[in-house]
């Protein structure tokens, strides 16, 4: 049983008690004495509603508590003290009667009492008289027939203050001490009816009670106040002593509860102690086969524990894949073929430009041989024209030559220059194409290329990049259908068969599938559990789990042990968001509530065995009573 339980049915005990009570005061005293019970019950399990009733009722217990005690003094000073007629004046009115008139008779209706200021008041019946400063009528106001006893006459002119009946009943309700004196003054009159039906003397003084002024004296005849006589439920030290004394070990025991961590932090045997729950499912759709595991059983080495076989296994893409993989390649097949083709006619057009090259520049080294043979030859006629016109120039001045034969020698000489020249000029241009052609550029004399030099040449590689980009698409794609193919060959592996496998040290936790049994993929197999990494699942209020941060030091004793252990929070979850049976393998009896709160601790120190739904004692060292409080209040 937790703390905050245990403060619980305390504060249920000191209710039902409250309604035992008889009297006001005793039940005021436990009723705040089960706010208390109720407030330290609400901080520890974390129950908003409850620590803000309490809370509340608390202070107005103590209020009306000190209000009973206010009124039971106001009623032991009614007894010893008189009443003074100025608390309810306002309530009454003024009456005159004149000497010798009847205020009224026997037998007449009560439904005044009166009060004497001034003058004296005659009752013939009883032979007494009224003086001022008393009070006249009341024994008939409160008999049960209503009527007046005896006939009241002025001897002299008299002022009174009358009060209605209903005016004494609320006036009764208002001034308690009112009551009193009249039942003081009832009780007077009783004595002196009962003395006079027995013929016994009774003393003047003793007839009528005064009703002294607050500012007089207190009269001479009234009783004297025994000093060793108790008045009231607070006039004894005694009594007063034991109720101090209550509250003072109800106080005593709150500090203790402050200072004693574990009487408040420990939360119930409810803990329980367990650890991760795996759960291991079926990968693919088969048959378990070679399944042997059972419930507590350690795996060890490989960890493998059986495997599932799919005998019926899809194919269709492994088939399609395949498909792919041999279009692609013998579509490779095709383009390499085509582009051997390509790459041999390349070669012969090459050997053909090779050819067609050498034969321009043998025509350009027999044109240049050519000209070079046709220079020679015009400047030899050029040296023999320029010769014979100046031999006609010598014989035309010497006389035995004429001027036409000179000219036309002349003419020839220049001719033959120009011929010279123009011959010279094409001679540099042949070899100027020449030493291009030896560079690989082939003009013709008209400046243009000619079209062997490019056309087919042109084309042939257009035509072998084009097909290297086919082939190097084809490569790819052949690429591809083999990763598609090497693919849905692993996927058939994969859906065909898969090992079951747990890891190196483990524990069996539950079976839930057998040898030859057909599974479906994401099916539960089996669960395991490490028992090397114990947890305890603590059940704790919503304030407690806000302080218990992640790493707080925590203290475990395990159910059938006396020494605790150590640990720390691993984790904390609020009430909207706990760690349910689908992680842990066990969770406390207190988890399965919608107001608790949830840590995990994390047992620090090795546990013999593996003692799965343990119960445990937790304690929180390091968290203070104050800092609950504190968060508690923080949180509202």
């Amino acid at each position: 049983m937790s703390s905050g339980e245990i403060f619980g049915y305390i504060a249920s005990a000191l209710v039902f008690a409250t309604f035992y009570m008889k009297t006001m005061m005793p039940l005021r005293l436990v009723a705040i004495a089960s706010n208390v019970a109720f407030i330290t019950y609400a901080t520890i399990d974390g129950l908003a509603p409850i620590f803000i009733l309490h809370v509340a009722l608390l202070p107005l217990n103590v209020l009306r508590l000190l209000q009973l005690r206010d009124l039971a003094q106001q009623v032991e000073r009614a007894a010893r003290e008189d009443f003074s007629i100025q608390a309810i004046a306002p309530l009454m009115r003024r009456r005159v009667v004149r000497a010798n008139e009847m205020l009224f008779r026997i037998g007449d209706p009560a439904d005044e009492l009166y009060y004497v200021i001034d003058g004296i008041l005659f009752l013939p019946e009883l032979q007494q008289e009224i003086v001022a400063g008393n009070f006249l009528g009341e024994f008939a106001l409160f008999s049960d027939s209503g009527r007046r006893t005896a006939t009241a006459v002025a001897r002299t002119d008299c002022t009174l203050m009358a009060l209605s009946r209903g005016a004494v009943f609320a006036a009764l309700l208002q001034h308690p001490r009112l009551g009193i004196h009249l039942l003081k003054l009832i009780t007077v009159r009783l004595l002196q009816n009962s003395e006079r039906d027995a013929r016994l003397p009774v003393a003047a003084a003793g007839m009528v009670v005064p009703l002294a002024d607050p500012s007089e004296n207190p009269p001479a005849n009234r009783p004297a106040k025994d000093p060793g006589r108790p008045h009231g439920l607070f006039a004894t030290r005694a009594r007063r002593n034991a109720v101090r004394l209550a509250i003072a070990a109800f106080l005593v025991v709150m500090l203790g509860v402050a200072a004693y961590d574990p009487l408040y932090s420990v939360l119930s045997r409810n803990a329980a102690v367990t650890t991760w729950l795996n759960v291991a499912t079926a990968p693919i759709d088969g048959t378990v086969e070679g399944f042997d595991a059972r419930p507590g059983q350690r795996v060890s080495g490989s960890g493998e524990v059986g495997r599932i076989v799919n005998h019926s296994a899809d194919r269709s893409g492994v088939i399609r894949a395949e498909g792919a993989a041999a279009r692609a390649k013998a579509h490779l097949a095709e383009l390499t073929a085509y582009d051997t083709r390509v790459e041999t006619l390349t070669k012969e057009w090459q050997d053909r430009r090779t050819r067609y090259a050498d034969g321009f520049r043998t025509d350009l080294d027999l044109k240049v041989e050519e000209l070079q043979h046709r220079v020679a030859l015009l400047q030899e006629r050029v040296a023999l024209a320029e010769v014979t016109a100046r031999r006609k120039h010598t014989l035309r001045l010497a006389g035995n030559g004429s001027q036409a034969d000179e000219d036309t020698a002349t003419s020839t000489q220049r001719q033959l220059q120009a011929s010279l020249t123009d011959t010279t000029k094409e001679l540099e241009r042949v070899r100027e194409r020449r030493k291009l052609a030896q560079a690989g550029v082939y003009l013709q004399a008209d400046g243009k290329e000619p079209e062997w030099s490019w056309r087919s040449l042109d084309e042939i590689r257009l035509e072998a990049a084009r097909s290297a980009r086919s082939l190097s698409e084809a490569e790819d794609e052949v690429k591809t259908t083999q990763r598609l193919l090497a693919g849905e060959e692993k996927n058939l592996a994969a859906a065909s068969s898969a090992t079951l496998k747990v890891p190196d040290g483990m524990t069996i936790w539950s079976i839930s599938a057998t040898n030859g049994s057909s599974v479906k993929r994401g099916e539960r197999l089996f669960t395991w559990i490490d028992c090397a990494q114990l947890l305890v699942d603590v059940p704790v209020s919503e304030t407690l789990a806000v302080l218990a941060d992640e790493g707080t030091r925590a203290e475990v004793t395990l159910e059938g042990e006396q020494t605790p252990r150590t640990g720390e929070v691993l984790l904390s979850r609020g009430s909207t968001s706990r760690v349910t049976k689908a992680e842990l393998i066990s969770v406390s009896g207190s988890s399965t509530r919608k107001t608790s709160a949830q840590v995990i601790v994390a047992l620090s120190d090795p546990v013999a065995g593996c003692p799965i739904g343990r119960r445990a004692f937790v304690t929180f060292p390091d968290i203070s009573l104050f800092q609950v409080v504190r968060a508690y209040l923080s949180l509202l």
